[in-house]
C-alpha cells in the first residue's frame, strides 16, 4: 500500500495504551497502524526509532491577543510556539479587540485569523451578563465554549449568581459548554481593600489578595448553579486539591463538571510567586508546597481532566510596571511551549505515566469540546495530529529559546528531561527536529461537532 507519509519505529502512546507500530498517513488522516514488517511504500518516511509518538495537544485555554495587544502575542508567533510545545489545536479566548460577544464578531475574527494560524484553532466567546441573548447565535457560528469570570479581571465584568443561572440555562438549552474562572468577587475586593489600607504593594500581597478561600467559594457557588441548570462546564486553572474534592462530590450528584489545571501549578509555589513577582504574577496564584506535591498525586490518580497552558504572555517591560507597585502589572505568563515538556519531566521522574499525559494534554480536551475522535486520537480516520517526543533528552529551559513573542518564561534555568522533537498537523510538519517549518495560514478553523 502506498501512503503520503509513514512514521516508523516509534512507540505510540495514547490515553489507553502504548504500542509499537508505524503510523501511515494519507490525505491528512491516519490511514493505518502498521506492523514493522507490513508491506508499504511512502512518499516520505519519518524515523521515530527510540522516540514516543503522542496525539497532538488540544489546548482550549490560550490568549493570543490577536487582534488586539499583539505586542504581547499574535497568532503567527503564538501558534508557532504552540507547535514547539506539541500542541496541534488551540482554543483562543475572547479577550481581543473587539471582545467576542456576538456571532458577527466571532465570524469576523475567524476570517481575520484564517491566514495567520500555523495550527488548527477554535474560538471561545464571552459569557457575560449582557450577552446572554447572543448565545444561540454564537453557538450556530461555531464557538467552542463560553468563558465567564466570577470576578472582575482583565476588565471583564463579574458573572454574579443570578446572571450565571440565566447564562447557564441558555448554554444548556443550545447544547453548548461553559468555562469558568473561579474567584469570588466580594472576597477579592475585601482582601484588596485591606492590603491597600496597609500600604503594601510588593509581590507578597498576591497570595493574600487572590486567596484560596476566594477560589473555594466561587467553586462552591458555581457547582450549585450548574446542578440547578444542568449545564456542562469546566473550571479553569484549579490550584489546589481541596477544589478537586469539591468537584468529585458534585460529580457524584450528577453535575457534568471537568477540572482543568495548568503546568505551573505542578512546579511553582507561593514562595516563587512572592520572590519572582511580577514575572510569576498570574491568577489564581500558585499555592503551598504541599498543594504542589498533591496536585501531581491527583493528576496520576485521574482526578484532573485537562492540563492546559493559560498562555497569557506579557512583555518584560509590561511586567516591569509592577516592580514598585504589583497592582500595575498585568496578570499572566507564557506557557504553550512548556506544558508538555514539564509534564514529560514529571513522567521521567515517575510522577505520572505517559498515558495520563496523552489523556489530559490531548484526548480529554478533545472529548470535552466534542472534537474527538477527529482530534486527540491516534486511530484510523483521525486527523494526523501528532507530536514526537524524546524522553531521553535532558536540557535546560532558557529564555533565549522561547518562541513566544514575549521571549521569556518563568521556568528559565530549569533543567528537565523529555523534549518535543516534531509536531505534525493533519500530517504536515509544523515543527520538525526543533525548527518551526509550518507557515501561517495552514491552520484551519474548527468547531464543535
Amino acid at each position: 500500500m502506498a501512503y503520503d507519509t509513514v512514521i516508523e519505529g516509534g512507540t505510540i502512546v495514547t490515553a489507553d495504551d502504548s504500542l509499537r507500530a508505524d503510523i501511515a498517513i494519507e490525505d491528512g488522516h491516519i490511514a493505518a497502524l502498521l506492523d514493522s514488517d507490513a508491506d508499504r511504500s511512502a512518499t516520505r518516511t519519518i524515523d521515530a526509532a527510540g522516540k514516543h509518538v503522542l496525539p497532538g495537544g488540544v489546548d482550549p485555554h490560550v490568549h493570543m491577543m490577536d487582534p488586539g495587544d499583539t505586542e504581547r502575542e499574535d497568532f503567527p508567533t503564538g501558534t508557532a510556539a504552540a507547535a514547539a510545545g506539541g500542541i496541534t489545536t488551540v482554543g483562543e479566548h475572547h479577550r481581543t479587540d473587539p471582545t467576542v460577544l456576538t456571532a458577527e464578531i466571532l465570524e469576523d475574527k475567524r476570517d481575520y485569523l484564517s491566514d495567520r494560524a500555523r495550527i488548527d484553532f477554535g474560538l471561545l466567546a464571552g459569557g457575560h451578563p449582557d450577552n446572554i441573548d447572543e448565545i444561540s447565535d454564537l453557538e450556530s457560528a461555531g464557538t467552542l465554549a463560553y468563558k465567564s469570570f466570577t470576578c472582575e479581571v482583565h476588565g471583564v465584568p463579574p458573572l454574579k449568581s443570578a446572571s450565571m443561572h440565566e447564562l447557564f440555562a441558555e448554554i444548556e438549552r443550545v447544547g453548548g459548554i461553559s468555562m469558568i474562572h473561579p474567584e469570588d468577587e466580594l472576597m477579592l475586593n475585601h482582601n484588596e481593600a485591606r492590603i491597600h489600607e496597609e500600604g503594601r504593594t510588593d509581590g507578597s500581597v498576591i497570595p493574600e489578595w487572590r486567596s484560596k478561600a476566594a477560589e473555594q467559594v466561587a467553586v462552591s457557588t458555581t457547582l450549585q448553579i450548574a446542578k440547578q441548570t444542568g449545564v456542562p462546564f469546566w473550571f479553569a486553572h484549579l490550584t489546589h486539591p481541596e477544589l478537586l474534592e469539591q468537584i468529585r462530590h458534585a460529580r457524584e450528584q450528577g453535575v457534568e463538571v471537568y477540572a482543568e489545571t495548568c503546568s505551573h501549578y505542578f512546579y511553582l509555589t507561593r514562595e516563587d510567586v512572592i520572590e519572582d513577582a511580577p514575572y510569576t504574577m498570574f491568577t489564581p496564584p500558585a499555592r503551598e508546597e504541599a498543594d504542589r506535591e498533591a496536585m501531581w498525586e491527583h493528576l496520576a490518580a485521574g482526578d484532573i481532566d485537562m492540563v492546559n497552558a493559560d498562555h497569557a504572555p506579557s512583555t518584560k517591560a509590561q511586567k516591569d510596571e509592577g516592580k514598585e507597585d504589583i497592582f500595575q502589572a498585568p496578570f499572566g505568563i507564557p506557557g504553550v511551549e512548556t506544558v508538555l515538556p514539564l509534564l514529560l519531566n514529571g513522567a521521567a521522574e515517575g510522577k505520572v505515566s505517559l498515558n495520563r499525559i496523552a489523556e489530559v494534554f490531548s484526548t480529554n480536551p478533545a472529548k470535552i469540546l466534542d472534537l474527538y475522535p477527529q482530534k486527540g486520537a491516534i486511530r484510523v480516520g483521525s486527523d494526523a495530529d501528532l507530536t514526537i517526543v524524546d524522553m531521553d533528552k535532558r536540557y535546560t529551559i532558557r529564555d533565549e529559546d522561547i518562541v513566544a513573542k514575549c521571549g521569556w518564561t518563568p521556568f528559565d534555568g530549569l533543567e528537565i528531561q523529555g523534549a518535543v522533537e516534531s509536531t505534525y498537523v493533519r500530517g504536515a510538519p509544523v515543527m520538525e527536529d526543533g525548527e518551526i517549518v509550518g507557515e501561517p495560514g495552514y491552520g484551519e478553523f474548527i468547531r464543535r461537532d
